[in-house]
């Protein structure tokens, strides 16, 4: 399929062309390096621990206990008070 197919039906965001593509990188980059470590961390376990799982209650389960167990954290905590009081976090390590 075309890239602009990929986008219509939700496979990709973004479709930029080739003499831009260096750019879009960097900014998607920027922006998912501006996460808590360990919420990065998290998502990339659970895309890698959920993959080829079917979408069924067990994995709707799994998803949520993880999620709840993230914004428990010190570091979801800093995340907010930093969004709520303007500020970057100060990730906690």
């Amino acid at each position: 399929i075309t890239a602009y197919e990929a986008a219509r039906i939700g496979l990709v965001h973004e479709v930029v062309p080739a003499d831009q593509l260096d750019a879009a990188v960097e900014r998607v980059l920027g922006h998912l390096l501006k996460g808590g470590p360990r919420a990065l961390e998290a998502a990339k376990r659970l895309a890698h621990d959920l993959a080829e799982r079917p979408i069924d209650q067990d994995l709707i389960d799994d998803t949520a206990r993880r999620i709840a167990a993230l914004r428990a954290t010190p570091e979801a905590r800093e995340g907010l008070g930093a969004f709520l009081e303007k500020r970057k976090p100060g990730w906690i390590g």
